[in-house]
């Protein structure tokens, strides 16, 4: 009988292969399985967290730039709290090589590869939310 913790390594599996099928993806599906993942299975969710990127990549839209971005910024994460840093190497000159006429891409991707790159502007939600929580007239 497979343990909890294969499971959860089951799952994750199948949320790179399909992360990895064209046509067949459900990020909303997959985002939550990378986050969950991260804690117990960080080489698993740096595998989701670098599908979904590289996938955003390849859709050839600046308006999808950012959040490729941050899920690479996650990917990289996962991979430094695996031990595997030889891997995000890899994906770094793969990206590089492949998508380096990407020039608003690959602005942000140089900032996050030297750490340079600070997060994400706070969403509309989030903006609202904090403006929300001032006291009316100030």
């Amino acid at each position: 009988m497979p343990t909890r913790e294969t499971r959860r390594a089951d799952r994750g599996e199948q949320a790179i292969e399909a992360a990895l099928q064209p046509g067949r993806f459900v990020s909303y599906a997959t985002e939550p399985a990378a986050k969950a993942l991260a804690e117990t299975h960080p080489d698993v969710a740096a595998k989701v967290y670098r599908a979904l990127g590289v996938r955003l990549v390849k859709e050839k839209k600046s308006r999808y730039y950012e959040a490729a971005l941050s899920h690479l910024e996650e990917a990289r994460r996962c991979y430094e709290r695996a031990g595997l840093g030889t891997q995000w190497e890899d994906l770094v000159r793969a990206v590089r090589a492949e998508h380096r006429r990407k020039v608003g891409f690959m602005a942000g991707f140089d900032e996050l590869v030297t750490g340079a790159r600070a997060r994400a502007k706070p969403s509309f939600l989030e903006r609202a939310k904090a403006r929300w929580a001032r006291p009316p007239g100030g």
